[in-house]
């Protein structure tokens, strides 16, 4: 069990918030290494077999194309993509864990492949039970990014039965669990087992992408 070394964690992110600079680095990276860094990867290893599929994000926050001018970001986060193009991710930050699953962003072949998909009847009725299945299980539902449109795609009529989701240009099953963690391993993965149903029609009416990732 991990969970009780993930409040320091929530208490630097907090301190990193209330002074985002240089000198405060300088001063707190070997604590960020001890208290954030190492219970993040002792959580990552006890969800994963494989921890080393994991692409783990820097704590530098890149400010050239960002309003947000603080150095630091104030979450440690991990994703790991699978060959089918779906993809987990996992977060640890002031509020707590944050686990998701799915396709957050959907590359202009997938999003093509996705509103394919949805109009299809048998399809589309298939993706609703499988929300209605993540739902049950604990997880929410939520657009990925870039923001979904703000009417229908073109062509697709505004009253169809899923056109909240046909609007969409990501889709995510998450769920947060606030400080103190009793168990966050287990709580973590019941929650990427939530988005499983989602994350299997996605995998055969998605699929991956030909074209390049950018970056989170």
């Amino acid at each position: 069990m991990v969970s009780h070394n993930l409040a320091a964690a929530g208490a630097w992110f907090e301190r990193a918030a209330a002074d985002n600079s240089r000198e405060f680095w300088a001063r707190e990276k070997q604590r960020y290494a001890d208290e954030v860094r190492a219970p993040f990867l002792e959580l990552l290893s006890a969800v994963d077999a494989d921890p080393a599929a994991w692409k783990v994000y820097r704590p530098h926050h890149d400010t050239r194309f960002s309003a947000d001018k603080g150095v630091l970001k104030t979450f440690i986060g991990a994703l790991r993509v699978e060959p089918d193009g779906t993809g987990r991710y996992l977060q640890l930050d002031a509020r707590g864990v944050l686990a998701s699953s799915g396709m957050p962003y959907l590359a202009p072949d997938q999003l093509a492949s996705w509103r394919a998909a949805l109009l299809d009847d048998a399809r589309g009725a298939d993706f609703t039970r499988a929300v209605a299945a993540a739902q049950a299980a604990g997880g929410t539902l939520k657009s990925g990014y870039p923001e979904p449109l703000a009417t229908a795609p073109r062509g697709v009529p505004r009253d169809h039965e899923r056109i909240t989701w046909l609007r969409w240009k990501g889709v995510e099953v998450f769920g947060r669990l606030a400080h103190p963690a009793e168990d966050a391993a287990a709580w973590t993965t019941s929650i990427w087992a939530a988005g499983a149903p989602i994350g299997a029609w996605l995998a055969s009416a998605v699929g991956p992408s030909a074209m390049e990732r950018p970056r989170r």
